[in-house]
Order: structure tokens, then sequence, then C-alpha cells
């Protein structure tokens, strides 16, 4: 005998799982058992998020902010809105997940270029030091596309799973009354679409907002870190142009300490240059930002 529910549960399970089809699977689920919220979200997931507003945490993505350099190609860069500490390398995608597919497959060297919207590509230019226009992209590495999917799959999965425990399985591909009863009081105690199933834990999110400017840091102590981070980066195996685009970035950092710039840019700042390590393929280097940056600040 069919089981609409185990039948998912089975299907997400295998290594070659097609999210698409799973993600059709639940709607098919979430309508029948009249789950409007956590079809809302499956929904979104198939045809794409209408705005920033609504996207979930773990769509948002982490990169490194570069701007196109007339003569040198791709350059780092760092940007900061000093209204509120934003540094512009953490963006929403909305696209549907066959769009984030598509973005994955035509990937061949790692990474995918996020254009900025119109208006806010204008705004970036008004907070760069740059006296000419430059083109500014966000370059993400290809390994957060499948971890969107890899979030998907495992929300799905336990949602399947606490509708078993409920005894709510769709038998011959229907769900009788008492399933589902069952399955609406478990959305309204348990399937937050914004919340338990979705957004999961966002604790160590590289998103910069808010009003930071009351902390301080020790200058010494933080000059000294930029010292130990130029240590470490020329022990790193990485390109000739990465390693001068690193070294200028510590030298930025270094005389925004001297003009006695806000904390919060100064954090700001590392955070970008971690980012750019990282992507570099530093990665002792980048965890010792990270330590840094969580001893300092």
């Amino acid at each position: 005998m069919s089981s609409l529910v185990l039948d998912l549960q089975k299907e997400l399970m295998d290594r070659n799982c097609d999210i698409l089809q799973a993600l059709r699977h639940a709607h098919v689920i979430a309508v029948k058992l009249g789950l409007d919220d956590i079809d809302k979200w499956i929904q979104c997931e198939l045809n794409g998020y209408s705005s920033d507003d609504t996207v979930p945490k773990y769509r948002y993505m982490t990169g490194v902010l570069k701007a196109k350099n007339p003569y040198r190609g791709w350059i780092p860069a760092v940007i900061t809105d000093k209204s509120n500490n934003q540094p512009y390398n953490t963006v929403p995608l909305c696209e549907s997940m066959s769009g984030l597919i598509e973005i994955r497959n035509q990937c061949t060297n790692g990474t995918f270029c996020y254009t900025f919207p119109a208006s806010v590509a204008m705004k970036m230019l008004k907070h760069s030091s740059s006296p000419v226009y430059m083109e500014i992209s966000l370059f993400i590495s290809v390994h957060n596309l499948s971890a969107v999917e890899d979030k998907v799959k495992n929300n799905l999965l336990q949602w399947t799973l606490d509708l078993e425990k409920k005894g709510i399985l769709g038998e011959n591909m229907t769900f009788n009354k008492e399933e589902t009863l069952s399955a609406k009081a478990i959305a309204a105690s348990t399937i937050n679409v914004y919340g338990t199933y979705v957004n999961g834990d966002v604790t160590h999110s590289q998103i910069v907002s808010g009003n930071n400017n009351s902390a301080t840091y020790n200058e010494a102590d933080v000059k000294t870190a930029i010292e130990e981070i130029k240590a470490s980066i020329k022990t790193e195996k990485i390109s000739e142009e990465n390693m001068e685009c690193i070294l200028e970035i510590l030298d930025d950092i270094s005389s925004k300490i001297e003009q006695k710039k806000k904390p919060s840019i100064i954090k700001t700042a590392l955070i970008g240059l971690k980012d750019f390590v990282l992507a570099a393929g530093a990665n002792i280097t980048a965890a010792l930002i990270t330590a840094k940056i969580q001893g300092l600040f």
C-alpha cells in the first residue's frame, strides 16, 4: 500500500534525489492536508521568492566583493555603508530552486557572479573611494548553492518524520479526516515556515548590520593582529595576484586604524578580508582572521 508521506521520505533519502520532484511531491501533501504556510514556502522554493524580505536566512550568500579595474581586471573591494555598517558582501538569492541548479551547473570555476540591482550599485558607488566608475559584483562560491539544496531536503525530511510520528501517512494518495486535523496541530505547534524547518540555526550569520559604534577595541592589539595576519598569509600557497591584493587590503585596514575609524568599520573590513582570503584558498590565515575578530571586538 503506497503512502504519500513515506514515499517522499524514501525519495529524500536517495542520494540521487531530484529536489524539484521532491518539492512537487511535498506540494501535493501540503495541499491535501490544507497546510497553507508550509505550502507557501514550498511554492517559493519552486517558483522563487517575490522579495528580499521573504527570503529565508539559509538563502543569504556571503562572498567576495570585487570591482572591475579597467587596467587590472577584477580586484577586491571593501565598501561599507556608514549609516548602518553594511559591507554589501552578503545578499539574498530570490531565484527558484531550478534557477539555482542551473547557475550551479553552468559554473566552471567554482564561483558565480552576483550582479547588484542598479539602485544598489549606485548606492555602493557613493560609498566607494574610487575616483572613477567601476563595475562592482559579488563573487560567491558555488558550494553555497548545494548547501541551499541540502537545507531544503533536510527541512522536508524532518517534516515527513514529524508527520509519520503522528500517524499521518496519506495511504492510497489520500488523507483521512483524523490525519488532516493532526497535521494542522503539527503546523500550529512545530511547523514554522520561517523558523523550525526553514531558518534553522543562524547564530553564525555573517550579515553585518545595526549600530555597533559603541564597541571598543585596543588599537595596539589590532595592529599586532594585522602583522600576524601578514606573516601568516606570506606562508600560504596562493597566486601572486591574490597575495598582492590581500596585502593591499591589509595596508588599507592599517590606514583605517591610523585614521581612528570606528570599531565597526575595522571589524567589517576584517570580515571582508577573511572572505577574500578564504576564497583565495588560504584556509589557515582565514581561521586566524576569524579568531582575531572574535578576540578583538
